[in-house]
């Protein structure tokens, strides 16, 4: 790929140019002298990018094969060994997919934050004897994840010097391939071999382990000793998650599908139990978000969602509602809610799709608190205010969104240059006025860019913004920084008469849940996504199967006051405005 150096002499069998004898008109002497000018910058423009192409192709082979052949062999070449009876394989990827990942046929457990290199490392049973698993992992199974985790530990520096060895010969067939296709054009370019070839080469491959060893120092200085923190369920596995009292059903079944099923879970369900030990402390009760209903039946999910987690406290951001009017909250609609509310308290805020006629309606469903107000001016504008409440140990705030579907000007507006500006002065008039004293650990408004403006007006007295109206929930690897806990939930109704409205495909139904420390730590997050919206009343975890994904987020601590105290014993406060005086607890 390399042209001639310039001392080299041209090839046998090639053209040189011959100088024209003095006084000899050379060929083409009529051209004009203007434009014979050009020729010199054409035959420098196209030397300079011949050469350019020339290098690029060149650096191209020497890069990319040696991935390629990287990745063949990783692929290719799995490891393979049997642990506690299970035969397994672990598989190397190369910039397909990142991290560590466990493979069954009922699912995936991902940990994609284990560096920062797009590597991954992936382990799936094969030609496994499901029934004979279940009956050892069945009778007892935290001692066989032990015996399990024992012997994938024993095994894992021969499968890491494997990989090592597999990407390294990989990358060394790589680099003798694009010597090799190297050496070969310049034969049949006539191009005579270079001096110190051996040379050359030995140097272009000390540059290879040179590179190779900066990616491995990189990925050695980018490793997450906390990876085990961020993780994804996948499959019946998920689904498992969301559906947990059903397992110790599963174990009581005769069927021998059913004892598989339990076994596989069991399992991984006995793993996570390691990973929550130490990576959270204990939960004093649990709180669900929920965000943008539409009207959609989902309510009954929610239910179950509460009993099977054991939830207190629901926090819902809004859009209830589609048009804003009464007749659309049907006395159905609003009986299933009832249902919900009847077990535990829910604090719901006015979303953009809600009227304070909707909000009339929602401060009259049992179970249900209502933070902010929302209040229709003379010139058709919405005036909000914020407000805030004492629940189980924690203040949580709320300010309603400030606009209504279908009103004049920008309080109808879908475009966000519009919807923007209104929603972060909405915002700063509902706080403008607050103590300084007011502290707030839930701090909730619908759209993001308010919860954003709210963190701006308030630095340093927010532990946690919640929002929804995008439909869709913020990455996992966004939800906290500095300490600050970010979460925008997705739409619980799946878009509901909203999608339908716009005539666009239904998002999954997402929701979250979030533990709380007896000292009033934020410790765990779990993020649910169902992709079928369309679910049985009766939905389990068998029906639901692939539908459904769980990310598992444990949190970093944040600093508090000492001696704070979180507990279902402390109740619900009465609501007050965000301008009212604050007590001795910063609430």
């Amino acid at each position: 790929m390399e042209g001639n150096p310039p001392d080299e002499p041209a090839p046998e069998g090639s053209v040189t140019s011959v100088a024209a004898p003095t006084g000899v008109p050379a060929a083409g002497a009529g051209v004009a002298p203007a434009k014979a000018s050009f020729g010199p910058w054409l035959r420098t423009i196209g030397s300079v990018v011949g050469l350019v192409v020339g290098t690029i192709a060149t650096w191209t082979l020497r890069i990319s094969f040696p991935l390629i052949f990287a990745n063949v062999l990783l692929r290719a070449f799995p490891y393979r060994a049997t642990v506690a009876g299970v035969p397994f394989r672990v598989q190397g990827t190369l910039f397909t997919r990142r991290g560590f990942t466990a493979d069954t046929t009922l699912g995936s457990w991902e940990f994609p934050h284990v560096d920062g290199l797009p590597i991954g490392v992936h382990v799936s049973a094969v030609d496994v004897d499901l029934l004979r698993l279940s009956k050892v992992a069945n009778p007892n199974t935290t001692a066989f994840v032990d015996q399990l985790k024992e012997g994938f530990s024993h095994q894992l520096p021969i499968i890491v010097l494997w990989l090592v060895g597999l990407t390294l010969l990989g990358g060394g067939l790589g680099l003798a391939m694009a010597a090799a296709i190297n050496m070969a054009v310049r034969y049949l370019r006539g191009l005579p071999r270079r001096t110190g070839e051996l040379r050359l080469r030995c140097r272009q491959l000390a540059c290879a382990v040179v590179i190779t060893a900066l990616v491995a120092s990189y990925g050695v200085l980018s490793f997450n000793r906390n990876w085990t923190k961020q993780s994804r369920l996948t499959g019946t596995l998920g689904a498992m998650q969301l559906f947990p009292s059903q397992l110790a059903q599963f174990y009581n079944q005769q069927s021998k599908a059913y004892n598989v099923l339990g076994a596989v879970v069991g399992i991984q369900a006995a793993l996570q139990a390691r990973i929550d030990q130490q990576n959270t402390t204990a939960t004093a009760y649990n709180i669900m978000f929920i965000s943008d209903m539409h009207l959609a039946a989902e309510y009954p999910l929610v239910e179950q969602y509460i009993d099977n987690f054991d939830v207190k406290l629901i926090v819902n951001t809004g859009d209830e509602s589609e048009f804003g009017t009464v007749a659309e909250m049907t006395p159905t609609y609003l009986a299933a809610m009832a249902r919900v509310t009847k077990k535990v308290p829910m604090l719901w805020l006015a979303g953009n799709h809600d009227s304070p006629d909707t909000i009339r309606v929602m401060s009259k469903v049992p179970g249900v608190t209502v933070l902010g107000t929302k209040a229709r001016q003379p010139d058709g504008s919405y005036r909000v205010s914020g407000s805030r409440i004492k629940a189980f140990g924690l203040t949580i705030a709320g300010v309603a969104d400030p606009r209504v579907y279908g009103a004049d000007g920008a309080y109808g507006s879908g475009e966000d240059k519009v919807t923007d500006p209104l929603e972060r002065q909405a915002m700063d008039d509902a706080v403008s006025m607050v103590s300084k004293d007011l502290s707030v650990d839930i701090f909730a408004s619908h759209e993001p860019s308010a919860t954003t403006e709210l963190a701006k007006q308030l630095p340093g007295r927010i532990r946690q913004l919640n929002s929804g109206h995008t439909h869709q929930q913020n990455k996992t690897g966004n939800i906290q920084h500095d300490g600050l806990i970010d979460l925008v939930e997705g739409s619980t109704g799946a878009g509901g008469l909203d999608n339908i409205n716009r005539g666009t495909e239904a998002p999954p139904v997402e929701f979250s849940i979030e533990s709380i420390a007896p000292d009033c730590q934020f410790t765990k997050l779990l993020r649910f996504q169902l992709a079928d919206p369309l679910l049985p009343t009766d939905a389990s975890a068998v029906s639901v199967g692939d539908n459904v994904t769980m990310s598992s987020v444990y949190l970093s601590p944040q600093k508090l006051v000492p001696d704070r105290v979180c507990d279902v014993h402390s109740g619900l406060g009465s609501v007050r405005p965000l301008t009212a005086p604050v007590d001795g607890t910063g609430g």
